[in-house]
């Protein structure tokens, strides 16, 4: 027997989930009158140029020195094109527009410039190129929430060695290898974006706790979803078909309490942390009945980790060896530029709540997704910039306009894969024809198999996967 719950996540700060996808300078356009830059397909592009144009595109393209892309930039300035808007911050218009006016001959500077130049894409969706939350990161939030509940319950020595975090995790929840993990009962869906969630090009800079100074080190671009954003998807809680073999099940009542307990507390502790620099957070970011999660990039170290087993890895600097501690000593902050002047506009990243969990009676599931979205008063709305939705229907008794997303990709066999485990991150890897596909759920192993790869031996085998979004896939079963 299985329980299945439809819910809502809403963003409250910039979220960015890496996806190992840039935007390539040859990929998009700076409007900077309108503050966006407008993301288009090369070919069709150059197939839309004039002669000329074409021409001198192709020389400037056929140069191949590290120069010639400040001159593929320049090229692209202001020629029109069409394709996805997403927003860009003020200080990013700065950065382009002084990238630009850089002198061509001085050579290393230009490539120091260019390689800070970056734009690292966050996760989304092949069909239509919104972003979306993977169902792993919103997982390994609510275990990490579980987790520390029931640490902060049963006082037991830290592990120590190469496995010391999943050791904590068996020893936790009370379970010896994936086959009697408990969390391998609970299934989360990919939380898909409702109507046209916007993306935004942002900064992220690296502030030192304790401190009120500058942002030091080179900054990141990153695209981040705007707060607000919705999200839906759905948690499958499943019966272990054996009693006895899973000794504690997870309930997630209990679950979603231990994000609220965990998160909350972590968002405390960060608030005073801003405060020292100078930033005022709200005192309660997170609306009444909702359960908050952390996920995606510089979610902060504390809130990933498990208190009072933390190990955080300490850079010492030059010449000095990085050391072990409790706590993180810096934080990574969304900034609207570069170099911001003072801290009061920077924002943490990775906020976000279960607005919504619903219960898994026959009601809510014969219920159409458009059905159950318009009876909370949220439509899914038409994306003017790209056409993702395929069909329009009216939903009863409302005013909203709604349409059918597009069907999600089938799934595909690689034949002779090649599987990895990254123990440091939990992390299952199938590598394919230099394709490359991840997961975190380890009950798709044998015992015999994951002992295996836990050794460092890679393993040949015929796998399941369902391409996610870009070149990025996710494993979904080892074959026999």
């Amino acid at each position: 027997m299985k329980q299945i719950y439809r819910c809502l996540i809403r963003t409250l700060s910039p979220i960015h989930i890496g996806c190992d996808e840039v935007y390539e300078p040859m990929g998009f356009v700076v409007d900077e009158s309108r503050g966006e830059i407008t993301v288009f397909d090369p070919i069709t592009f150059i197939s839309k140029l004039g002669i000329n144009d074409r021409e001198l595109f192709s020389e400037i393209c056929s140069k191949g020195r590290i120069e010639s892309i400040l001159e593929i930039y320049k090229f692209l300035r202001r020629r029109p094109a069409g394709g996805r808007k997403v927003q860009a911050c003020s200080g990013f218009l700065d950065h382009y527009s002084k990238t630009l006016s850089m002198n061509a001959r001085d050579r290393k500077k230009v490539q120091q410039e260019l390689n800070s130049f970056s734009i690292s894409r966050t996760s989304f969706l092949s069909a239509d190129e919104r972003p979306y939350l993977p169902g792993s990161s919103v997982k390994g939030a609510l275990r990490t929430a579980y987790l520390n509940r029931l640490a902060g319950s049963n006082r037991i020595p830290t592990p120590k060695g190469k496995y010391a975090s999943i050791d904590l995790e068996k020893e936790l929840m009370a379970y010896s290898d994936i086959s009697n993990d408990p969390f391998r009962m609970v299934k989360v869906s990919d939380f898909m974006p409702v109507g046209n969630v916007q993306t935004k090009i942002s900064y992220a800079v690296n502030i030192k706790k304790g401190s009120n100074g500058a942002a030091k080190g080179p900054p990141q671009i990153f695209e981040i979803i705007i707060p607000g954003s919705i999200f839906l998807g759905t948690i499958t809680v499943e019966e272990p078909l054996t009693r006895g073999i899973i000794k504690n099940p997870v309930i997630l009542e209990d679950v979603l309490q231990s994000s609220r307990l965990f998160y909350a507390k972590e968002y405390s502790r960060e608030t005073g942390e801003l405060k020292y620099i100078g930033i005022t957070a709200r005192n309660s970011l997170f609306n009444e009945g909702t359960s908050p999660v952390r996920i995606g990039r510089h979610s902060g170290a504390e809130s990933v980790t498990v208190e009072g087993h933390r190990n955080i890895k300490i850079l010492g600097g030059r010449g000095r060896e990085p050391s072990l501690k409790d706590h993180a000593t810096t934080m990574w902050l969304s900034a609207q530029s570069p170099r911001p002047q003072n801290n009061n506009n920077l924002e943490p990243f990775g906020w976000a709540e279960f607005c919504e969990v619903a219960q898994p009676d026959e009601e809510n599931l014969m219920k159409t997704e458009s059905e159950w979205l318009a009876q909370r008063h949220i439509a899914l709305q038409e994306n003017e910039n790209i056409a993702v939705w395929k069909e329009t229907q009216e939903i009863v008794q409302t005013a909203f306009e709604t349409v059918e997303s597009p069907k999600p990709p089938e799934p595909v066999i690689w034949q002779k894969a090649r599987l990895t485990y990254a123990a440091n991150k939990g992390e299952i890897n199938a590598s394919h024809e230099n394709k490359n596909a991840f997961t975190n759920d380890k009950s798709i192993l044998s015992e015999e198999l994951f002992a295996r790869l836990k050794k460092g031996k890679p393993v040949e085998a015929n796998v399941k996967v369902e391409l996610i979004g870009g070149r990025n896939y996710t494993l979904l079963e080892i074959l026999k």
